[in-house]
């Protein structure tokens, strides 16, 4: 065991930004007595995600414009309690106390509660709806679903290190102690590993940029901010980009190690790049890292990143008794479509990309996984002192 241990970062609560995206971050700068060197290699800057993470997808069932806000008011004013709640301590003698369960409730919304699928303006809020919100559009690698019958008015994202504590925040969200318009549609539990590596055993988000002040932090990448064409509601608001991917491990793990590295174009060991790696290779076709490239926008790769804050599932074995396990995927960016989307159709499913005739995503071109489901959402800033996340939207 270490002789100094660092007490692991809290959510933001305080901050323009809502927790539960780029917070719990690391602090750039080491405690006292701890190795610079060492802290800043391992943690300084990285997101340091809750151990459990629920994702709530619901609509709202009312039709007023005051209802709206009415509801709204109340999850903010749930969420910011939940958060900000001393933890239980144990009744036992001898158990550990417990400071913070870390939790984190983190609100955003669906295209759908600024127009319905049927082009319905119901809460007279379609003019300002951010700027790039809408349905996602299908790529290859998904699976048999509609993307505009997935999309729900609200997501909510519960992260604590308890399961219990989120299982608590569900069940009053699901049976209506929150506000009864909120009608909840699906559910999605994930984990986390204090290794952040996915179900094949390399390592998902490594290439993340870290929270702090510089020029080239995540919260730069994220955020929303004035320069930004977007309604000034949206200024420290983000984009959710949610996919549910389905690793198909049967396959995968008959490879050998080789093999398995070579589909994603990592050494699963030091999570460094294969100087070899195939133009088709997982980590080739969706960060290039071309060094002094400039595409025909005049953006060079590296503008074109997002934070990864991936969660993983196992939902147990499907009728075939295949294994249902895999990625909950959930990037945040400040552009969708320059930061997200371009990746995912310019890079990604482009058959010829980063060469002619490439083909697409190894990962998945070799079966190795499917997406589930899928969406688009923007979470709001936090605006502390306001009555509700989104305040400036009703107003």
């Amino acid at each position: 065991m270490p002789d100094t241990a660092c007490p692991r970062p809290l959510p933001a609560r305080d901050g323009p930004y809502q927790p539960g995206i780029t917070s719990p971050a690391w602090p750039s700068e080491p405690p006292r007595g701890v190795d610079p060197n060492a802290y800043g290699a391992q943690y300084a800057g990285q997101i340091d995600r809750q151990r459990h993470c629920h994702i709530v997808f619901a609509d709202v069932a009312l039709s007023t414009r005051a209802e709206l806000r009415g509801l709204l008011e109340k999850l903010t004013r749930f969420a910011r309690h939940q958060m900000d709640k001393k933890p239980i301590q144990p009744d036992r003698s001898f158990d550990a106390a417990v400071t913070d369960r870390r939790v984190s409730v983190t609100i955003g919304f669906g295209a759908s509660l600024f127009t319905t699928p049927q082009g319905d303006d119901r809460f007279g809020i379609a003019a300002l709806k951010p700027r790039h919100l809408k349905i996602i559009p299908r790529v290859d690698g998904d699976e048999d679903f509609d993307p505009s019958l997935e999309v729900t008015d609200l997501v909510i994202i519960i992260a604590s290190d308890d399961m219990y504590v989120n299982e608590y925040i569900f069940g009053r969200l699901y049976y209506g102690g929150v506000h009864p318009g909120i009608v909840v549609r699906r559910l999605e539990r994930g984990y986390s590993r204090p290794d952040s590596r996915e179900p094949s055993g390399f390592e998902d988000g490594i290439s993340n940029p870290k929270a702090g002040a510089s020029a080239e932090s995540a919260e730069s990448f994220v955020y929303v901010g004035k320069q930004d064409d977007e309604p000034s509601w949206c200024l420290d608001g983000t984009y959710l980009a949610y996919r549910k991917i389905r690793r198909r491990l049967r396959s995968f793990f008959k490879l050998d190690d080789d093999r398995r590295a070579a589909v994603f174009g990592i050494d699963a060991a030091t999570g460094e790049r294969l100087p070899d790696a195939a133009p088709h290779a997982h980590a080739q076709k969706i960060n290039p890292k071309r060094a002094n490239h400039r595409d025909l926008f005049g953006q060079v790769d590296v503008e074109r990143r997002f934070i990864r804050r991936p969660y993983f599932f196992d939902d147990g074995v499907d009728g075939t008794s295949d294994e249902m396990r895999g990625v909950h995927h959930m990037s945040f960016v400040r552009g969708l479509i320059d930061q997200y989307e371009w990746p995912m159709l310019m890079w990604q499913t482009n058959p010829d990309f980063p060469t002619k005739g490439a083909g697409g995503d190894a990962l998945y071109a070799s079966g190795g996984a499917s997406n589930m489901t899928a969406g688009y959402y923007f979470m709001p800033g936090a605006a502390p002192a306001a009555p509700y996340v989104g305040s400036g939207l009703l107003d």
